[in-house]
Protein backbone atom coordinates (compact mmCIF):
# COMPACT_ATOMS: atom_id res chain seq x y z
CA UNK A 1 0.00 0.00 0.00
CA UNK A 2 1.62 3.37 -0.55
CA UNK A 3 3.05 5.32 2.51
CA UNK A 4 0.80 7.93 3.98
CA UNK A 5 1.74 10.41 6.42
CA UNK A 6 -0.13 8.92 9.36
CA UNK A 7 2.09 5.66 8.51
CA UNK A 8 5.35 7.82 8.69
CA UNK A 9 3.84 9.38 11.92
CA UNK A 10 3.23 5.91 13.36
CA UNK A 11 7.03 4.54 12.53
CA UNK A 12 9.27 3.63 15.53
CA UNK A 13 11.56 6.46 14.18
CA UNK A 14 9.28 9.23 14.46
CA UNK A 15 7.37 8.10 17.76
CA UNK A 16 10.67 8.33 19.42
CA UNK A 17 10.58 12.07 19.11
CA UNK A 18 6.89 12.50 20.60
CA UNK A 19 5.02 13.75 17.80
CA UNK A 20 2.15 16.37 18.12
CA UNK A 21 -0.10 17.68 14.81
CA UNK A 22 -0.31 20.97 14.70
CA UNK A 23 -2.76 21.33 12.14
CA UNK A 24 -4.69 19.74 9.25
CA UNK A 25 -4.82 16.00 11.03
CA UNK A 26 -7.34 15.01 9.14
CA UNK A 27 -5.05 15.10 6.17
CA UNK A 28 -2.84 13.09 7.07
CA UNK A 29 -3.76 10.41 4.64
CA UNK A 30 -2.02 11.86 2.13
CA UNK A 31 0.82 10.04 0.01
CA UNK A 32 4.52 10.21 0.91
CA UNK A 33 6.37 9.88 -2.44
CA UNK A 34 9.44 10.55 -0.59
CA UNK A 35 11.30 11.90 2.56
CA UNK A 36 13.33 15.13 2.79
CA UNK A 37 15.61 16.87 4.93
CA UNK A 38 16.14 20.71 4.56
CA UNK A 39 17.71 23.31 6.28
CA UNK A 40 17.83 26.47 4.17
CA UNK A 41 15.15 29.42 4.13
CA UNK A 42 13.60 28.74 0.64
CA UNK A 43 12.55 25.34 -0.43
CA UNK A 44 11.21 26.56 -3.69
CA UNK A 45 12.89 24.58 -6.89
CA UNK A 46 13.95 21.80 -3.85
CA UNK A 47 10.66 19.57 -4.52
CA UNK A 48 8.85 18.29 -6.91
CA UNK A 49 5.48 17.00 -5.01
CA UNK A 50 4.87 14.04 -2.87
CA UNK A 51 7.51 15.10 -0.13
CA UNK A 52 7.21 14.92 3.53
CA UNK A 53 10.10 17.82 5.00
CA UNK A 54 11.50 16.98 7.84
CA UNK A 55 13.81 20.13 9.38
CA UNK A 56 14.86 22.07 12.70
CA UNK A 57 14.04 25.30 11.06
CA UNK A 58 17.30 26.39 12.09
CA UNK A 59 17.96 28.84 8.95
CA UNK A 60 14.37 30.24 9.16
CA UNK A 61 14.27 34.14 9.74
CA UNK A 62 12.37 36.11 12.71
CA UNK A 63 10.28 38.11 10.06
CA UNK A 64 6.21 36.32 10.46
CA UNK A 65 6.10 37.23 6.63
CA UNK A 66 9.34 35.26 5.33
CA UNK A 67 7.72 32.36 7.86
CA UNK A 68 4.39 32.93 6.21
CA UNK A 69 6.37 32.85 2.95
CA UNK A 70 7.88 29.28 3.76
CA UNK A 71 5.15 27.68 4.56
CA UNK A 72 3.48 29.02 1.31
CA UNK A 73 6.18 27.84 -0.94
CA UNK A 74 5.93 24.43 0.49
CA UNK A 75 2.67 24.16 -0.10
CA UNK A 76 3.22 25.34 -3.90
CA UNK A 77 6.10 22.66 -4.36
CA UNK A 78 3.29 20.03 -3.33
CA UNK A 79 4.66 18.83 -0.11
CA UNK A 80 2.64 16.84 1.86
CA UNK A 81 3.56 17.19 5.51
CA UNK A 82 5.71 19.71 7.68
CA UNK A 83 7.74 17.81 10.51
CA UNK A 84 9.67 20.03 12.66
CA UNK A 85 12.33 19.20 15.58
CA UNK A 86 11.96 21.71 18.15
CA UNK A 87 14.86 22.65 20.56
CA UNK A 88 17.71 23.88 18.32
CA UNK A 89 15.58 26.79 16.86
CA UNK A 90 12.60 27.39 18.33
CA UNK A 91 10.81 26.10 21.52
CA UNK A 92 7.29 25.65 19.98
CA UNK A 93 6.54 26.64 15.94
CA UNK A 94 5.83 29.92 15.31
CA UNK A 95 2.43 30.46 15.15
CA UNK A 96 2.20 32.26 11.93
CA UNK A 97 3.09 29.13 10.10
CA UNK A 98 0.62 26.90 12.00
CA UNK A 99 -2.15 29.00 10.55
CA UNK A 100 -0.62 29.53 7.22
CA UNK A 101 -0.72 25.84 7.11
CA UNK A 102 -3.89 25.25 8.81
CA UNK A 103 -5.31 27.33 6.10
CA UNK A 104 -3.46 25.67 2.89
CA UNK A 105 -4.31 22.18 5.13
CA UNK A 106 -0.47 21.12 5.56
CA UNK A 107 -0.34 18.85 8.11
CA UNK A 108 2.32 20.51 10.33
CA UNK A 109 3.47 18.07 12.91
CA UNK A 110 6.12 18.91 16.06
CA UNK A 111 8.33 16.77 17.67
CA UNK A 112 9.63 17.41 21.39
CA UNK A 113 12.35 15.08 21.44
CA UNK A 114 15.19 15.38 19.26
CA UNK A 115 15.66 12.70 17.06
CA UNK A 116 18.25 11.12 14.08
CA UNK A 117 16.57 12.32 10.76
CA UNK A 118 18.46 9.39 9.07
CA UNK A 119 16.72 6.60 10.95
CA UNK A 120 13.26 8.26 9.86
CA UNK A 121 14.11 8.95 6.07
CA UNK A 122 16.48 4.93 6.00
CA UNK A 123 12.95 3.69 7.82
CA UNK A 124 10.16 5.44 5.63
CA UNK A 125 12.47 5.11 2.13
CA UNK A 126 12.61 1.54 3.13
CA UNK A 127 8.75 1.03 2.58
CA UNK A 128 8.53 3.06 -0.52
CA UNK A 129 11.05 1.42 -2.44
CA UNK A 130 9.09 -2.02 -0.91
CA UNK A 131 5.93 -0.38 -2.42
CA UNK A 132 7.50 0.58 -5.60
CA UNK A 133 8.94 -2.68 -5.90
CA UNK A 134 5.29 -4.22 -5.26
CA UNK A 135 3.55 -2.11 -7.88
CA UNK A 136 6.37 -3.34 -10.72
CA UNK A 137 5.70 -6.55 -10.03
CA UNK A 138 2.20 -6.05 -9.99
CA UNK A 139 2.36 -4.50 -13.20
CA UNK A 140 4.54 -7.46 -14.71
CA UNK A 141 1.75 -9.64 -13.23
CA UNK A 142 -0.79 -7.57 -14.89
CA UNK A 143 0.72 -7.17 -18.52
CA UNK A 144 1.81 -10.99 -18.54
CA UNK A 145 -1.99 -11.69 -18.09
CA UNK A 146 -4.01 -9.41 -20.29
CA UNK A 147 -0.59 -10.19 -23.12
CA UNK A 148 -2.19 -13.74 -22.81
CA UNK A 149 -5.80 -12.85 -23.18
CA UNK A 150 -4.63 -11.09 -26.51
CA UNK A 151 -3.16 -13.86 -28.07
CA UNK A 152 -5.89 -16.16 -26.82
CA UNK A 153 -8.71 -14.18 -27.86
CA UNK A 154 -10.40 -14.11 -24.35
CA UNK A 155 -13.54 -13.12 -24.16
CA UNK A 156 -15.32 -10.11 -22.40
CA UNK A 157 -16.52 -12.24 -19.21
CA UNK A 158 -12.49 -14.03 -19.08
CA UNK A 159 -11.38 -10.40 -18.92
CA UNK A 160 -14.25 -9.49 -16.31
CA UNK A 161 -13.40 -12.21 -13.95
CA UNK A 162 -9.41 -12.03 -13.95
CA UNK A 163 -9.75 -8.04 -13.71
CA UNK A 164 -11.74 -8.74 -10.41
CA UNK A 165 -9.46 -11.53 -8.81
CA UNK A 166 -6.17 -9.50 -9.57
CA UNK A 167 -8.40 -6.69 -7.94
CA UNK A 168 -9.48 -8.47 -5.06
CA UNK A 169 -13.43 -6.50 -5.60
CA UNK A 170 -16.27 -6.56 -7.94
CA UNK A 171 -15.86 -5.43 -11.61
CA UNK A 172 -18.76 -4.53 -13.88
CA UNK A 173 -18.66 -3.91 -17.47
CA UNK A 174 -21.66 -1.76 -18.67
CA UNK A 175 -22.54 -0.37 -21.92
CA UNK A 176 -23.71 2.67 -22.51
CA UNK A 177 -27.43 2.07 -22.14
CA UNK A 178 -25.80 1.74 -18.19
CA UNK A 179 -26.56 -2.31 -18.97
CA UNK A 180 -24.18 -4.39 -17.05
CA UNK A 181 -23.25 -7.03 -19.48
CA UNK A 182 -20.58 -8.57 -17.94
CA UNK A 183 -19.51 -9.09 -14.34
CA UNK A 184 -17.71 -10.41 -11.23
CA UNK A 185 -18.45 -10.37 -7.54
CA UNK A 186 -14.78 -11.19 -6.64
CA UNK A 187 -17.28 -12.90 -3.48
CA UNK A 188 -19.72 -10.11 -2.90
CA UNK A 189 -23.36 -11.10 -3.30
CA UNK A 190 -25.24 -9.96 -6.62
CA UNK A 191 -27.93 -8.04 -4.51
CA UNK A 192 -24.94 -5.83 -2.97
CA UNK A 193 -22.61 -5.31 -6.33
CA UNK A 194 -26.23 -4.73 -9.19
CA UNK A 195 -29.05 -4.11 -7.16
CA UNK A 196 -30.09 -0.88 -9.29
CA UNK A 197 -27.40 -0.83 -11.41
CA UNK A 198 -28.52 1.41 -14.24
CA UNK A 199 -30.21 4.08 -11.91
CA UNK A 200 -26.73 4.18 -9.33
CA UNK A 201 -24.54 4.07 -12.46
CA UNK A 202 -26.30 7.43 -13.93
CA UNK A 203 -25.08 9.08 -10.65
CA UNK A 204 -21.54 8.20 -10.93
CA UNK A 205 -19.09 10.91 -12.30
CA UNK A 206 -19.21 11.60 -16.16
CA UNK A 207 -16.01 12.76 -18.04
CA UNK A 208 -12.97 11.26 -20.02
CA UNK A 209 -10.22 8.48 -18.52
CA UNK A 210 -9.84 7.11 -15.52
CA UNK A 211 -12.21 8.69 -12.36
CA UNK A 212 -13.37 7.92 -8.89
CA UNK A 213 -16.92 8.03 -8.31
CA UNK A 214 -16.73 9.12 -4.55
CA UNK A 215 -20.41 8.62 -3.50
CA UNK A 216 -20.70 5.00 -4.83
CA UNK A 217 -17.06 3.87 -3.65
CA UNK A 218 -16.26 3.42 -7.76
CA UNK A 219 -13.24 3.71 -9.81
CA UNK A 220 -14.27 4.11 -14.07
CA UNK A 221 -12.58 4.42 -16.92
CA UNK A 222 -13.56 4.26 -20.61
CA UNK A 223 -13.48 1.31 -22.68
CA UNK A 224 -12.66 2.05 -26.15
CA UNK A 225 -11.32 4.64 -28.27
CA UNK A 226 -11.28 8.53 -27.55
CA UNK A 227 -14.13 8.79 -30.27
CA UNK A 228 -15.40 5.24 -30.08
CA UNK A 229 -16.34 4.69 -26.48
CA UNK A 230 -18.88 1.52 -26.23
CA UNK A 231 -18.68 1.02 -22.64
CA UNK A 232 -17.26 1.98 -18.75
CA UNK A 233 -15.40 -0.72 -16.66
CA UNK A 234 -16.20 -0.24 -13.10
CA UNK A 235 -14.18 -1.59 -9.99
CA UNK A 236 -17.04 -1.92 -7.06
CA UNK A 237 -16.27 -1.20 -3.33
CA UNK A 238 -12.42 -1.29 -1.72
CA UNK A 239 -9.60 -3.30 -4.08
CA UNK A 240 -6.92 -5.09 -2.37
CA UNK A 241 -4.48 -3.88 -4.44
CA UNK A 242 -3.24 -0.07 -3.92
CA UNK A 243 -4.74 2.57 -5.91
CA UNK A 244 -2.42 3.45 -8.18
CA UNK A 245 -2.20 -0.61 -8.93
CA UNK A 246 -5.77 -0.45 -9.05
CA UNK A 247 -6.15 2.25 -11.93
CA UNK A 248 -3.62 0.88 -13.62
CA UNK A 249 -4.99 -2.47 -13.90
CA UNK A 250 -8.58 -1.19 -14.68
CA UNK A 251 -6.97 0.76 -17.67
CA UNK A 252 -5.10 -2.47 -19.05
CA UNK A 253 -8.54 -4.20 -18.84
CA UNK A 254 -10.44 -1.67 -20.34
CA UNK A 255 -7.34 -1.76 -23.19
CA UNK A 256 -7.83 -5.82 -23.51
CA UNK A 257 -12.01 -5.35 -23.65
CA UNK A 258 -11.60 -3.04 -26.68
CA UNK A 259 -9.10 -5.63 -28.66
CA UNK A 260 -11.32 -8.52 -27.50
CA UNK A 261 -14.43 -6.49 -29.17
CA UNK A 262 -12.87 -6.03 -32.28
CA UNK A 263 -13.10 -9.92 -32.25
CA UNK A 264 -16.46 -9.76 -31.60
CA UNK A 265 -18.91 -8.79 -34.11
CA UNK A 266 -20.60 -5.46 -31.75
CA UNK A 267 -21.22 -4.71 -28.30
CA UNK A 268 -24.93 -6.59 -28.63
CA UNK A 269 -22.39 -9.48 -29.07
CA UNK A 270 -21.31 -9.07 -25.19
CA UNK A 271 -24.47 -8.42 -24.30
CA UNK A 272 -25.42 -11.94 -25.90
CA UNK A 273 -23.33 -13.55 -23.91
CA UNK A 274 -24.22 -11.68 -20.47
CA UNK A 275 -27.35 -13.21 -21.53
CA UNK A 276 -26.71 -16.57 -21.76
CA UNK A 277 -24.95 -16.89 -18.75
CA UNK A 278 -27.54 -15.71 -16.63
CA UNK A 279 -29.76 -17.90 -18.30
CA UNK A 280 -27.32 -20.79 -17.95
CA UNK A 281 -27.15 -19.64 -13.84
CA UNK A 282 -31.05 -19.43 -13.84
CA UNK A 283 -31.39 -23.06 -15.21
CA UNK A 284 -28.85 -24.61 -12.89
CA UNK A 285 -29.89 -22.34 -10.25
CA UNK A 286 -31.24 -25.13 -7.58
CA UNK A 287 -32.58 -22.95 -5.46
CA UNK A 288 -30.62 -19.64 -6.07
CA UNK A 289 -30.76 -16.66 -4.11
CA UNK A 290 -33.95 -14.87 -5.78
CA UNK A 291 -32.80 -11.13 -4.82
CA UNK A 292 -29.27 -11.92 -6.34
CA UNK A 293 -30.71 -13.32 -9.63
CA UNK A 294 -32.97 -10.46 -9.55
CA UNK A 295 -30.24 -8.08 -9.30
CA UNK A 296 -28.40 -9.58 -11.83
CA UNK A 297 -31.01 -9.73 -14.39
CA UNK A 298 -32.30 -6.11 -13.98
CA UNK A 299 -28.50 -4.96 -14.30
CA UNK A 300 -28.83 -6.92 -18.02
CA UNK A 301 -32.55 -4.89 -18.60
CA UNK A 302 -34.82 -7.23 -17.27
CA UNK A 303 -37.80 -5.14 -16.06
CA UNK A 304 -38.50 -6.24 -12.32
CA UNK A 305 -41.76 -8.08 -12.16
CA UNK A 306 -43.19 -10.67 -9.55
CA UNK A 307 -44.46 -13.18 -12.59
CA UNK A 308 -41.83 -14.55 -15.22
CA UNK A 309 -42.47 -17.34 -18.04
CA UNK A 310 -40.09 -18.90 -19.78
CA UNK A 311 -40.47 -20.10 -23.55
CA UNK A 312 -38.05 -21.90 -25.86
CA UNK A 313 -37.26 -22.14 -29.28
CA UNK A 314 -35.75 -24.63 -31.82
CA UNK A 315 -35.62 -24.14 -35.01
CA UNK A 316 -36.81 -26.48 -37.99
CA UNK A 317 -36.28 -27.02 -41.24
CA UNK A 318 -34.92 -29.77 -43.92
CA UNK A 319 -32.29 -32.44 -42.36
CA UNK A 320 -29.56 -30.39 -44.18
CA UNK A 321 -30.88 -27.26 -42.61
CA UNK A 322 -30.97 -28.77 -39.03
CA UNK A 323 -27.61 -30.57 -39.45
CA UNK A 324 -26.31 -26.78 -39.64
CA UNK A 325 -25.05 -27.22 -43.52
CA UNK A 326 -27.64 -24.49 -44.73
CA UNK A 327 -25.19 -22.04 -43.22
CA UNK A 328 -22.18 -23.83 -44.32
CA UNK A 329 -20.32 -26.89 -42.88
CA UNK A 330 -17.78 -26.74 -39.80
CA UNK A 331 -18.29 -26.22 -35.81
CA UNK A 332 -19.66 -22.83 -36.23
CA UNK A 333 -22.57 -23.31 -38.47
CA UNK A 334 -24.76 -24.62 -35.60
CA UNK A 335 -24.02 -21.96 -32.95
CA UNK A 336 -24.85 -19.44 -35.81
CA UNK A 337 -27.77 -20.69 -36.84
CA UNK A 338 -28.73 -20.22 -32.67
CA UNK A 339 -27.46 -17.00 -32.58
CA UNK A 340 -29.49 -15.90 -35.53
CA UNK A 341 -32.99 -17.74 -33.73
CA UNK A 342 -31.84 -15.56 -30.77
CA UNK A 343 -30.90 -12.18 -32.52
CA UNK A 344 -34.94 -12.90 -34.21
CA UNK A 345 -36.15 -13.33 -31.11
CA UNK A 346 -34.31 -10.10 -29.82
CA UNK A 347 -36.20 -8.01 -32.40
CA UNK A 348 -39.55 -10.08 -31.83
CA UNK A 349 -39.79 -8.95 -28.06
CA UNK A 350 -38.47 -5.81 -28.79
CA UNK A 351 -41.33 -5.19 -31.57
CA UNK A 352 -43.75 -6.69 -29.08
CA UNK A 353 -42.55 -4.36 -26.25
CA UNK A 354 -41.69 -7.22 -23.56
CA UNK A 355 -38.88 -7.54 -21.57
CA UNK A 356 -36.73 -10.79 -21.75
CA UNK A 357 -33.63 -11.63 -21.45
CA UNK A 358 -33.16 -13.98 -24.74
CA UNK A 359 -29.78 -16.41 -25.95
CA UNK A 360 -28.92 -19.92 -26.59
CA UNK A 361 -29.22 -22.31 -23.95
CA UNK A 362 -28.31 -25.18 -24.91
CA UNK A 363 -27.17 -26.39 -29.22
CA UNK A 364 -30.67 -25.67 -30.85
CA UNK A 365 -32.25 -23.87 -28.25
CA UNK A 366 -33.12 -20.80 -27.50
CA UNK A 367 -34.23 -20.30 -24.50
CA UNK A 368 -36.14 -16.68 -23.67
CA UNK A 369 -37.36 -15.32 -19.73
CA UNK A 370 -39.98 -13.03 -19.92
CA UNK A 371 -41.03 -10.60 -17.29
CA UNK A 372 -44.85 -10.23 -16.91
CA UNK A 373 -44.68 -6.55 -16.24
CA UNK A 374 -48.09 -4.78 -14.98
CA UNK A 375 -51.07 -6.21 -16.20
CA UNK A 376 -49.63 -8.28 -18.76
CA UNK A 377 -51.18 -12.15 -18.38
CA UNK A 378 -49.44 -15.33 -19.73
CA UNK A 379 -51.79 -15.54 -22.82
CA UNK A 380 -51.47 -12.02 -23.72
CA UNK A 381 -47.69 -11.98 -23.96
CA UNK A 382 -47.45 -15.30 -25.58
CA UNK A 383 -49.98 -13.94 -28.34
CA UNK A 384 -47.92 -10.65 -28.68
CA UNK A 385 -44.97 -12.74 -29.17
CA UNK A 386 -46.12 -15.03 -31.50
CA UNK A 387 -47.21 -12.15 -33.71
CA UNK A 388 -44.23 -10.73 -33.26
CA UNK A 389 -42.28 -13.89 -34.73
CA UNK A 390 -45.15 -14.76 -37.44
CA UNK A 391 -43.02 -14.45 -40.88
CA UNK A 392 -39.67 -14.36 -39.74
CA UNK A 393 -37.02 -15.70 -41.90
CA UNK A 394 -35.95 -18.42 -38.57
CA UNK A 395 -38.31 -21.30 -39.24
CA UNK A 396 -38.98 -22.49 -35.38
CA UNK A 397 -41.09 -24.06 -33.29
CA UNK A 398 -41.64 -22.87 -29.73
CA UNK A 399 -42.10 -24.01 -26.45
CA UNK A 400 -43.57 -22.71 -22.87
CA UNK A 401 -44.36 -23.89 -19.57
CA UNK A 402 -46.63 -21.55 -17.33
CA UNK A 403 -46.54 -18.29 -15.31
CA UNK A 404 -44.27 -18.80 -12.15
CA UNK A 405 -43.77 -16.53 -9.15
CA UNK A 406 -40.44 -15.33 -8.67
CA UNK A 407 -37.49 -15.77 -11.25
CA UNK A 408 -35.77 -18.55 -9.64
CA UNK A 409 -38.65 -20.87 -10.61
CA UNK A 410 -39.43 -19.69 -13.98
CA UNK A 411 -35.79 -20.23 -14.49
CA UNK A 412 -35.89 -24.06 -13.35
CA UNK A 413 -38.90 -24.17 -16.14
CA UNK A 414 -35.92 -23.38 -19.08
CA UNK A 415 -35.06 -27.36 -18.77
CA UNK A 416 -38.67 -28.30 -19.63
CA UNK A 417 -39.69 -25.84 -22.20
CA UNK A 418 -36.03 -26.58 -24.21
CA UNK A 419 -37.07 -30.43 -23.87
CA UNK A 420 -40.29 -29.63 -25.02
CA UNK A 421 -38.66 -27.16 -27.89
CA UNK A 422 -36.59 -29.92 -29.18
CA UNK A 423 -39.01 -32.59 -29.43
CA UNK A 424 -41.14 -30.38 -30.85
CA UNK A 425 -39.00 -29.26 -34.03
CA UNK A 426 -39.29 -33.44 -34.57
CA UNK A 427 -43.11 -32.80 -34.99
CA UNK A 428 -44.12 -32.79 -38.25
CA UNK A 429 -45.28 -29.31 -39.88
CA UNK A 430 -49.28 -30.12 -40.26
CA UNK A 431 -50.92 -28.42 -37.84
CA UNK A 432 -48.17 -26.49 -35.68
CA UNK A 433 -49.66 -24.92 -32.39
CA UNK A 434 -48.54 -21.17 -31.54
CA UNK A 435 -46.56 -23.20 -28.56
CA UNK A 436 -46.13 -26.40 -27.86
CA UNK A 437 -46.39 -27.78 -24.05
CA UNK A 438 -45.23 -31.04 -22.73
CA UNK A 439 -48.86 -33.04 -22.73
CA UNK A 440 -48.16 -32.26 -26.80
CA UNK A 441 -45.40 -34.04 -27.54
CA UNK A 442 -45.84 -37.95 -26.78
CA UNK A 443 -43.41 -40.51 -27.79
CA UNK A 444 -40.79 -38.18 -29.51
CA UNK A 445 -40.57 -36.37 -25.85
CA UNK A 446 -39.74 -39.90 -24.58
CA UNK A 447 -37.79 -40.84 -27.18
CA UNK A 448 -35.95 -38.06 -26.45
CA UNK A 449 -34.98 -39.24 -22.78
CA UNK A 450 -34.10 -42.42 -23.90
CA UNK A 451 -32.07 -40.95 -26.90
CA UNK A 452 -28.55 -42.18 -24.85
CA UNK A 453 -29.68 -45.38 -24.63
CA UNK A 454 -28.06 -47.98 -26.78
CA UNK A 455 -30.86 -50.02 -26.39
CA UNK A 456 -33.03 -48.06 -28.34
CA UNK A 457 -30.69 -47.48 -31.01
CA UNK A 458 -30.39 -50.78 -31.41
CA UNK A 459 -33.84 -51.66 -31.75
CA UNK A 460 -34.20 -48.94 -34.54
CA UNK A 461 -31.51 -50.68 -36.27
CA UNK A 462 -32.87 -54.16 -36.12
CA UNK A 463 -36.15 -52.39 -37.56
CA UNK A 464 -35.15 -50.76 -40.07
CA UNK A 465 -31.74 -52.11 -41.19
CA UNK A 466 -32.76 -54.04 -44.34
CA UNK A 467 -34.64 -50.94 -45.56
CA UNK A 468 -31.83 -48.53 -45.59
CA UNK A 469 -29.55 -51.14 -47.02
CA UNK A 470 -31.84 -51.48 -49.85
CA UNK A 471 -32.17 -47.65 -50.54
CA UNK A 472 -28.20 -47.56 -50.46
CA UNK A 473 -27.80 -49.78 -52.52
CA UNK A 474 -30.96 -48.74 -55.10
CA UNK A 475 -32.06 -45.28 -54.42
CA UNK A 476 -35.95 -45.79 -54.14
CA UNK A 477 -36.47 -43.83 -51.26
CA UNK A 478 -38.50 -46.22 -49.41
CA UNK A 479 -37.88 -45.69 -45.92
CA UNK A 480 -39.44 -42.10 -47.41
CA UNK A 481 -42.07 -43.73 -48.34
CA UNK A 482 -42.47 -45.77 -45.31
CA UNK A 483 -42.45 -42.25 -42.79
CA UNK A 484 -44.94 -40.44 -45.09
CA UNK A 485 -47.03 -43.49 -44.90
CA UNK A 486 -47.09 -44.04 -41.15
CA UNK A 487 -47.68 -40.39 -40.31
CA UNK A 488 -50.21 -40.38 -42.86
CA UNK A 489 -52.02 -42.97 -40.63
CA UNK A 490 -51.85 -45.44 -43.10
CA UNK A 491 -54.68 -43.61 -45.22
CA UNK A 492 -53.66 -44.47 -48.65
CA UNK A 493 -55.79 -41.72 -50.37
CA UNK A 494 -54.24 -38.71 -48.02
CA UNK A 495 -51.08 -40.12 -48.65
CA UNK A 496 -51.60 -40.15 -52.70
CA UNK A 497 -52.66 -36.38 -52.42
CA UNK A 498 -49.74 -35.20 -50.41
CA UNK A 499 -47.04 -37.08 -52.34
CA UNK A 500 -48.57 -36.61 -55.42
CA UNK A 501 -48.23 -40.50 -56.80
CA UNK A 502 -50.90 -42.67 -57.70
CA UNK A 503 -52.67 -45.33 -55.94
CA UNK A 504 -51.42 -48.30 -57.85
CA UNK A 505 -47.69 -46.61 -57.43
CA UNK A 506 -47.97 -46.26 -53.75
CA UNK A 507 -49.66 -49.88 -53.21
CA UNK A 508 -46.41 -51.16 -55.17
CA UNK A 509 -44.20 -49.03 -53.34
CA UNK A 510 -45.84 -50.39 -49.86
CA UNK A 511 -45.47 -54.28 -50.88
CA UNK A 512 -41.55 -53.79 -51.82
CA UNK A 513 -41.06 -52.00 -48.42
CA UNK A 514 -43.02 -55.16 -47.28
CA UNK A 515 -40.79 -57.97 -49.10
CA UNK A 516 -37.88 -56.03 -48.25
CA UNK A 517 -38.82 -56.10 -44.43
CA UNK A 518 -40.70 -59.16 -44.14
CA UNK A 519 -43.35 -57.22 -42.46
CA UNK A 520 -47.30 -57.04 -42.99
CA UNK A 521 -47.85 -53.29 -42.50
CA UNK A 522 -51.56 -54.31 -42.17
CA UNK A 523 -50.58 -55.23 -38.72
CA UNK A 524 -50.76 -52.26 -36.19
CA UNK A 525 -48.21 -53.65 -33.58
CA UNK A 526 -45.60 -53.82 -36.54
CA UNK A 527 -46.94 -50.26 -37.91
CA UNK A 528 -46.13 -48.60 -34.16
CA UNK A 529 -42.32 -50.66 -34.01
CA UNK A 530 -41.56 -49.32 -37.20
CA UNK A 531 -42.92 -45.53 -36.80
CA UNK A 532 -41.22 -45.65 -32.89
CA UNK A 533 -37.80 -46.81 -34.73
CA UNK A 534 -38.20 -43.77 -37.50
CA UNK A 535 -38.89 -41.20 -34.50
CA UNK A 536 -35.84 -42.63 -32.74
CA UNK A 537 -33.77 -42.25 -35.84
CA UNK A 538 -35.31 -38.76 -36.23
CA UNK A 539 -34.23 -38.08 -32.76
CA UNK A 540 -30.55 -39.48 -32.99
CA UNK A 541 -30.23 -37.37 -35.76
CA UNK A 542 -31.08 -34.28 -33.99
Amino acid sequence: MPVSVGQVLATPAVQAGHPEVLCAADRVDRTVRWVHVFEGPDPTGLLSGGELLLTTLIALPDDPGEQRGYVRALVDAGAVALVIELGRRFAKVPDVMVAEAADAELPVIALHKVVKFVTITEAVHAQIVDEQHDLLTFARQVHEAFTAFGVEGADAQTIVDRTAAMAGAAVVLEDLGHEAVAHALAGASASEVLRDWSARSRLAAEGAGTRAAPEQGWLVTDVGPRQGVWGRLVLVGSPAVPEPAAQMLLERAAQALAVARLLERDVASVRARAHARLLGELLHARGGVEEDLRAAAGALGLAPASRYLAVCLAPVGPAAERDGSAHGSGILAAPQRDQELAETVVAAAATARLSALVAPIEDGVVGALVALTGKLTETTTLDRLARALDGTPVRHVRATVRERDGLVRAGADLAEAAYVARAAALMPERQRPAYYRITDIGIRGLLMLLGDDARVTAFAERELQALLVHDAKHGEGLVDVLRQYLEAGGNIAALARASHLSRQALYARLRSIERVLGADLADAETRTGLHVALLAKDVAAR
